[in-house]
């Protein structure tokens, strides 16, 4: 959700921390802001809107110091206007404070802050944070007043803090909201005139130290990170890191290389993060798939778990994760025999979920960080259930907490519509699926090779598929991105396609878009069908193909306009379609879905940027949703 960065050294901090919350507006924000040390004073700056406000108030009135921290805000308490960005202040404008997450007993703390004489500027929860520091900040430990402070939140955050009169230092605190702290490369010889500290224009000969909610904020400054872990404090200065629990044990600081690049986090010649991330698809999909294999054979995953007693499997994930669960459930269900359930991450844990000794749960997230599927595999993890972490970011809590790890290796996506994390995901749940049936004894060696050779297959059929589909995707954006509402059908695997592809026309071109199963649909949906109605219909030659036939020929005896995703060479297909979007055929069946999702990202993006849509960042939306 919001996004939080920090800089101390001997840049100008306002500029470094601008190009940081330009890398962190792919979570999704309303409004920024940051504060500068400079001179004993904190200087504020905040804008609601676009990051360009905040870039013209710093054009207006320019900052210099070298220490501060910075926000994007995504609004919870409080609408996005000014008053409620961060950083908030305390009142006398001594403590500055940006945060992440929700403070649940703000309201209490409020009261009390109140019946004390405090006036608050804003309707936010984070501001009852500064004011708590300033009732106990007695000038000398600003380590202890946090302390104390802490004590009293209940809820999850990520705070950033600067002090006026500690302007080379940064305060940071985690309790359930990810955080992050990069750190520069070992400086050469300090000059007087580029390496400033911000202490009487002393050399600055330490590293760069930075916080960030994410990777890409760190760059290209940092070349190395430690994740914050729960309940602990970082105090960031000229000393170097130091880390202590909240109960004031010392905790070594261990960082690790950044392996991500600058160029990895850039749009590069596209015009949006999404067009990148859809047309990387088949690199990444070649990546993972190597990354399952060893000479051709596929290899047991280090789980630290025996697959072939998995007898029942609980996949948890929200949004376009639990499309591709499903999708997981059907591969390891038809390769392996295995009975899986799939939950939506924000209801399981309020159910009591019945589980037994033999049950996997599998948590899915591309960040790793959501936190009701985080929630969810705490719980799990409360009835001694082991948990495997589907992930993105192998250094996300999800996968630190998980008993095992599937990475994605998708590599960096910045886009909050996701594309290439789910066919990533889809294609990680086949290889997943496709193991646990070879150490069942369930998948012959001649079994084995087939499936192997239909995976390899699939980048080349990805990539020509987005070429292949592309005219007609244009020519289907153009006629329909006036349409006020979309049906999305399919049948069996294609069923979650439909899922997916109606989501990302939601998120991206606001349209209002359901997707359904192809034969639930005279069950009452069919009532929506008019001349004027799009409805898309993925009809691939697979096992459902006669079914889906003839749920088309229903949609057309309404004058539904059809829009088919399927074969390009289906002349019976293409009869009975207005539109054809055609894509590749996969050498294995349960694969076809990540072909036929393709020209749906496609069509959603088109249809966006018709209606003048920002494809990045749609309104109301969040990359990584860390708070419930």
């Amino acid at each position: 959700m919001c996004g939080i960065a920090g800089y101390i050294g001997p840049k100008n901090a306002a500029q470094v921390l601008i190009v940081a919350l330009e890398r962190l507006k792919y979570r999704g924000y309303d409004s920024a802001g940051l504060v500068v040390s400079e001179g004993g004073k904190l200087h504020l700056r905040r804008a609601a809107g676009k990051l360009k406000e905040l870039d013209a108030k710093l054009a207006a009135q320019p900052l210099s110091g070298h220490c501060g921290i910075a926000h994007t805000r995504w609004a919870t308490h409080g609408p996005p206007v000014e008053h409620n960005s961060h950083p908030h202040l305390s009142a006398d404008g001594r403590i500055a404070v940006v945060h992440n997450g929700i403070i649940e007993n703000h309201v209490a703390l409020r009261r009390e802050l109140e019946g004390e004489g405090v006036v608050f500027a804003s309707q936010t929860d984070t501001e009852v944070v500064p004011h708590l520091l300033a009732k106990y900040y007695d000038g000398k430990d600003p380590v202890a007043a946090l302390r104390t402070v802490l004590a009293r939140l209940e809820g999850s955050f990520a705070l950033g803090v600067v002090f006026a009169d500690r302007s080379d230092r940064i305060l940071v605190a985690r309790e359930g909201s990810p955080l992050l702290i990069g750190r520069g490369r070992e400086p050469k010889a300090a000059r007087t005139d580029d390496r400033r500290s911000t202490e009487g224009g002393t050399p600055w000969t330490e590293r760069e130290l930075l916080v960030a909610s994410d990777i890409p904020a760190l760059l290209p400054h940092a070349s190395e990170f430690l994740t914050l872990e729960d309940g602990q404090i970082a105090d960031l200065g000229p000393h170097g890191v130091r880390i202590t629990t909240f109960a004031g044990d010392k905790v070594e600081a261990r960082f690790r290389p950044i392996e991500v690049t600058a160029e990895a986090v850039s749009k590069g010649s596209f015009d949006s993060f999404m067009a990148k991330e859809i047309a990387e698809q088949p690199s990444v999909l070649t990546r993972l798939i190597d990354s399952r294999l060893r000479g051709g054979v596929l290899v047991e995953p280090d789980l630290g778990l025996d697959l072939a007693s998995l007898r029942h499997i609980v996949f948890l994930a929200c949004g376009t994760s639990w499309h591709a669960a499903l999708l997981g459930k059907r591969f390891l269900e038809a390769l392996a025999r295995v009975h899986v359930e799939v939950d939506i991450s924000s209801e399981y844990r309020y159910r009591n979920p019945v589980a037994g000794g033999d049950t996997l749960v599998v948590t899915i997230s591309q960040s790793g960080e959501t936190a009701d599927t985080l929630a969810g595999l705490r719980l799990a993890k409360s009835k001694f259930l082991p948990v495997v972490g589907l992930v993105n970011t192998v250094t996300s809590t999800i996968a630190r907490e998980a008993n095992g790890v599937m990475p994605l290796l998708a590599g960096p996506e910045i886009g909050v519509a996701s594309t290439k994390a789910y066919t990533a995901q889809v294609m990680a749940l086949y290889l997943f699926a496709a193991q646990v049936a070879k150490a069942k004894g369930l998948l012959p060696r001649d079994a084995e090779e087939a499936l192997v050779a239909a995976a390899r297959a699939l980048p080349d059929l990805a990539e020509r598929t987005l070429k292949l589909c592309e005219p007609a995707v244009e020519e289907c954006a153009d006629l329909y991105s006036a349409a006020q509402a979309s049906v999305f059908l399919g049948r069996g695997g294609e069923h979650p396609t439909a899922l997916e592809g109606a989501l990302k026309l939601k998120e991206i071109a606001y349209v209002h878009a359901v997707g359904y199963p192809a034969g639930e649909f005279k069950h009452g949906p069919i009532a929506l069908v008019t001349k004027h109605l799009p409805v898309v219909c993925m009809c691939p030659r697979d096992a459902m193909y006669e079914k889906m036939l003839s749920n088309i020929q229903e949609v057309k005896a309404r004058a539904g306009r059809i829009i088919s995703v399927g074969d390009a060479a289906d002349r019976d297909l293409r009869d009975l379609s207005d539109h054809l979007l055609p894509v590749g055929r996969a050498g294995d069946e349960l694969l076809q879905p990540i072909l036929s999702i393709l020209p749906l990202q496609r069509y959603a993006y088109h249809v966006a940027r018709r209606r003048d849509c920002d494809v990045d960042q749609p309104r109301n939306l969040a990359k990584s949703v860390t708070v419930e």
